[in-house]
């Protein structure tokens, strides 16, 4: 479990643990030397005083899988989820989706959309026809401070809310992905179920992490692999496996501005780093349709300066977002945002790519986020009630339009995916007998 890449109030303590330790290779401390922090040397604390100098490559090292650094992070956030208690079962506020009533069917017809024999390829996949789903990503994925009321309740993972591998309730109270496909197949698992971190049962095979970055995915996906193989109920090499990445945010909300000269080379680094990860998953988890989802941070971000954000607003999202909203950093915010433009093309680029696909695996760019905004009303006032309130994180109702958009790009051919968030059920897309399939590359 990575150390948190900048400050928030509780995440600090986590990070200043990390200065206990000295060099991971046992060596004695050598003469004076600029404080250079990386993930095995340098003084922490300098980070409170503007003196640091961040390394280039901060990189997973022996130090992050420190015993008493991991157990330490684990244990003051499990303190904090049991002092704030469960949020994720709140069901009054503006940031909740309007409930479904009981009379109401389920949008789509979902008889004959569950293959009567298992199919043989991926590109042959009927919407019931998956048997687990899981997802690698940062506090979007995780659903971080989905149901939050009050900002120190940002901390609290409401995973069996998120739009991608949330599970909680079903389609009407909360519209999720998984929540969906259990129309189709009732005996789908994998999906979070409550409240929970990544260490605890009920976050299942959803291992996203808060401040989780591009550089984390090789690493997270080792973890899941290892999750899900110790699970008595994955049939790993027969079942089928639906995993969304949704990665890249942390990017540049958090990251490339406290690193040497990242301007010149993260992008380079986030292809190499989403690339082995893909090659690994590829390579170690069979039967598997990977959607391959940008981040909304940074154009969420944006379309919320459009508007006047409230102070709750103001106040964390110089935290949260330090390189885009803190004061040092955020005169080259136009930057960051266009080297995250460019990392969004990066991912639809690898997608395509030849060895990402086979009869077993593929790879598919669902880009419904890609110019995502905050709604606006018929009076012309903005709606934030897609965003939690940091203005950073989604709310319950943006998961829930959130899971209506992966679906339906999961139902549209390649050349005709929605790229921006629509009102939840304004548009809800159906497989047909004339297009069965979730659609791949290889199959529209």
């Amino acid at each position: 479990m990575h150390p948190p890449k900048s400050a928030s109030p509780v995440l600090l303590l986590i990070v200043l643990s990390c200065t206990f330790y000295g060099p991971s290779d046992g060596t004695l401390p050598g003469p004076p030397v600029p404080n250079r922090i990386g993930r095995e040397r340098g003084n922490i604390l300098k980070n409170l005083t503007g003196t640091q100098e961040y390394e280039n490559h901060i990189v997973t090292s022996r130090l992050d899988a420190s015993e008493p650094v991991r157990m330490m992070y684990r244990g003051i956030r499990e303190v904090y989820n049991r002092l704030l208690g469960p949020t994720g079962m709140r069901d009054e506020g503006v940031s909740l989706q309007a409930r479904v009533p009981s009379n109401v069917p389920f949008p789509c017809d979902v008889r004959g959309f569950r293959s009567p024999r298992t199919p043989t390829s991926v590109h042959q996949l009927r919407p019931g026809d998956f048997d687990v789903v899981a997802a690698l990503g940062d506090s979007l994925t995780s659903a971080t401070g989905a149901n939050s009321r009050v900002f120190w309740e940002l901390l609290i993972d409401n995973r069996g809310l998120s739009w991608c591998i949330g599970g909680q309730g079903n389609w009407r109270t909360h519209l999720t992905l998984p929540n969906i496909l259990k129309e189709f197949n009732p005996r789908l698992f994998g999906y979070s179920f409550a409240d929970s971190y990544n260490v605890h049962l009920p976050s299942q095979f959803n291992v996203a992490e808060i401040i989780a970055t591009t550089s984390d995915m090789p690493y997270n996906a080792a973890s899941l692999v290892e999750r899900m193989k110790a699970d008595p109920r994955v049939d790993w090499k027969n079942h089928w496996k639906l995993l969304t990445v949704m990665i890249g945010g942390n990017d540049f909300c958090s990251d490339v501005c406290y690193q040497t000269n990242a301007t010149e080379w993260i992008n380079r680094d986030q292809e190499k780093y989403l690339m082995t990860t893909l090659y690994y998953l590829k390579k170690a988890m069979p039967r598997t349709l990977v959607n391959l989802v940008p981040s909304p941070l940074i154009n969420l971000s944006f379309s919320i300066d459009k508007v006047q954000a409230p102070l709750t607003c103001q106040f964390v999202r110089p935290i949260e977002c330090s390189c885009l909203y803190g004061p040092k950093y955020s005169t080259r915010r136009n930057l960051f945002r266009q080297l995250e433009r460019r990392f969004v093309k990066i991912m639809e680029r690898v997608s395509h790519r030849p060895e990402f696909h086979s009869d077993e695996f593929t790879v598919v760019y669902q880009p419904f986020y890609r110019d995502a905004s905050v709604f606006y009303r018929r009076d012309g006032k903005p709606d934030l009630s897609i965003m939690a309130i940091d203005c950073v994180h989604l709310s319950q109702k943006g998961h829930a339009v959130s899971a209506n958009g992966l679906w339906n790009n999961m139902l549209e051919s390649p050349r005709h995916k929605t790229t921006v968030l629509r009102e939840l059920f304004e548009d809800f897309k159906c497989p047909t007998s004339q297009n069965p399939y979730v659609r791949t590359y290889y199959n529209s």
